[in-house]
């Protein structure tokens, strides 16, 4: 596909091809959003995983998706065009889907989302460029109309999935709760094979033997990935993610460098040496390096607090009977509506209330906030983006309050993590959609796949490597001798006297005791629980389930040897408060720096003839 679509637009009007990336994107959402919402409580109730393990499984999963974004821009920008890569990229992605509908164990798992993370991952630059690529300079006051639908389409996507899902896994299994939005995947690949020939197509850097330059790019990509992955199982988890992240990121500057700056120079396709020119020195690197430094660390510091709102923590804290689910459970006593007060949501359910709120936020801000904020001083992008890192802050002090309201025993309203999403989805509106385009207009045209990829999407990547770094070294080991089985459950541990009764423990490992799970089949001891009692004189504790707060029933054998106890270092409401605090210092630096970037838009020129 070469052809350059445009003269059938009037170039004032929005473009034909935007409707049909605006559907895709819906049913792709959809299906990434679907999955997202229930993996985690599938790990910890299916598969048994710790919470703290979960989440940085989840986290790596999104690392992942954020992260090759940059290798689905390079082979978008220099091999193979937008529509190519989105095509091919979209089956491996659909292929991920079904590998997770259909598996049931940590390596289909695990296979699954790699695939799932690379597809998403690959498409992502592209989809969201691809936007932008269908205006000119006459009729750029569109795009941000434009990139307005097509956030709308992906909160769109996402609460409907959101809502669904977890009322599929909760009725019919995982393979029905995965299998629907591997579904949605396959038809949102169809939707844009149909959209074909509406797109402005902008061609890629290489024409000439395009597939022989990525076949060069794979040979030093894979041996790039296999070392990165030998250091994060290598090294300690105190800090194997983010040195897993540099590990890469670090080959990946050394690549650019020795293609560059060597004699390898020469061996190389001369378009793929011209691109990697234009992308890697002069103004391009300068645009990467500013952007780099708002991206890597601010903007990377809300995705790291906004993702565990989406399927993470806040689900996981939502679990709990603790919270009370019933959305109207105040209108018991009101004749007539029994049956709306008996109405409880599940806990990976009360997420679709963000795309709720942006639904109705992006309007608000848009035509109301922003006009008003703007007759007290100047809002530009910058602006928005450091008043959005304090209002994430804010969001984790409610979150922290309802989780140190849950460790002691006392029963809350779900309203008040609906009071929570609603304060994280205002500092949503004014921070991604915001660096959404901002990514997109500072980019110079040719290489605007790839630095979106190399700033806004991989900034997402490095904030989850963020969440999952922090879970990872929080898990502190625990030396447990012995486990009184029975109608309650004691572990007699070493120094039970630094923990605190609400505290979670985790049990990992063949320890040779077996509990009777909710639905009434028996399931080894494995995943996180409470600390509901402690016996300091008898160095023990009694543990209770994480869901309901009861004993638990337990039988057979501890076997010390093999049996891996944890408990975290940061405890109960010491979690999201190690967050607020985080975002509040991000928040404060913002400002100094802020003040060193300089903007400059870059568009197509307008041309008559397409």
């Amino acid at each position: 596909m070469t052809a350059v679509i445009a003269s059938a637009d009037t170039p004032a009007r929005m473009p034909a091809g935007i409707p049909y990336i605006v559907a895709n994107e819906f049913a792709e959402r959809f299906c990434y959003y679907g999955v997202n919402a229930i993996l985690s409580v599938y790990m910890v109730q299916h598969l048994h995983f710790g919470q703290a393990q979960a989440t940085v499984w989840q986290s790596l999963f999104k690392f992942g998706a954020y992260f090759f974004p940059l290798i689905g821009a390079i082979i978008s920008d220099v091999f193979w065009g937008k529509f190519k890569t989105i095509m091919t990229l979209a089956v491996v992605y659909c292929l991920g889907c079904a590998v997770l509908a259909t598996g049931g164990g940590q390596g289909t798992l695990a296979l699954g989302l790699f695939l799932m993370a690379f597809g998403t991952g690959g498409i992502k630059p592209c989809v969201s460029t691809n936007v932008g690529d269908q205006f000119t300079s006459k009729n750029q006051h569109l795009i941000e109309r434009a990139f307005s639908y097509f956030y709308l389409s992906i909160n769109a996507g996402s609460s409907f999935s959101i809502y669904f899902c977890p009322i599929w896994l909760d009725a019919y299994g995982p393979r029905v709760a995965f299998g629907i939005p591997a579904a949605m995947m396959a038809l949102a690949t169809v939707v844009f094979w149909l959209g074909r020939k509406r797109f402005v197509v902008v061609p890629p850097a290489m024409t000439e033997n395009p597939n022989r330059g990525l076949a060069l790019f794979a040979l030093a990509l894979v041996p790039a990935i296999a070392i990165s992955v030998a250091v994060f199982n290598f090294v300690g988890a105190d800090y194997r993610t983010l040195a897993a992240l540099f590990a890469l990121v670090g080959q990946l500057i050394l690549i650019v460098w020795l293609c560059l700056n060597t004699g390898l120079r020469r061996k190389l396709p001369t378009q793929l040496v011209s691109w990697m020119q234009e992308a890697f020195t002069g103004p391009a690197l300068k645009q990467i390096t500013g952007l780099a430094l708002i991206y890597y660390i601010f903007v990377a510091m809300f995705w790291s607090l906004w993702e565990q709102s989406n399927g993470q923590t806040w689900t996981l804290q939502a679990t709990s009977d603790l919270m009370d689910k019933h959305l109207f459970g105040f209108l018991a006593n009101v004749p007539g509506f029994s049956a709306l007060a008996n109405y409880e949501m599940l806990p990976a359910q009360i997420q679709v209330v963000n795309g709720l709120f942006i639904l109705a936020m992006v309007p608000l801000f848009t035509f109301a906030i922003y006009p008003a904020l703007g007759r007290l001083f100047t809002l530009t992008p910058l602006r928005k983006i450091g008043i959005g890192l304090w209002v994430i802050a804010a969001s984790y002090l409610i979150v922290a309050y309802i989780e140190n309201r849950i460790m002691h025993g006392i029963r809350i309203s779900l309203w008040w993590q609906i009071l929570a999403y609603m304060v994280l989805t205002a500092s949503e509106v004014l921070i991604s959609i915001t660096a959404l385009e901002f990514s997109y207009k500072q980019a110079p045209l040719k290489v605007k796949s790839f630095i979106m990829a190399a700033t806004y999407l991989l900034a997402v990547s490095v904030g989850n490597a963020f969440t999952a770094q922090v879970n990872g070294a929080m898990v502190k080991p625990l030396e447990a001798s012995a486990v009184a089985t029975g109608e309650q459950t004691w572990v007699t541990l070493k120094a039970p006297g630094s923990l605190r009764t609400g505290q979670k423990i985790d049990f990992d490992g063949d320890n040779g005791i077996g509990i009777t799970g909710d639905d009434g089949q028996p399931t080894p001891l494995a995943g996180t629980f409470l600390i509901d009692e402690i016996d300091t004189a008898g160095s023990r504790v009694r543990l209770a389930d994480a869901v309901h707060r009861k004993p638990v029933a337990s039988s057979g054998e501890f076997k010390a040897a093999t049996a891996t106890v944890s408990t975290y270092k940061l405890v109960g409401p010491d979690y999201f408060l190690f967050f607020a605090g985080t975002a509040a210092v991000t928040a404060i630096l913002f400002i100094f720096v802020a003040g060193f970037y300089r903007e400059k838009t870059h568009v197509r020129e307008h041309d008559d003839n397409g």
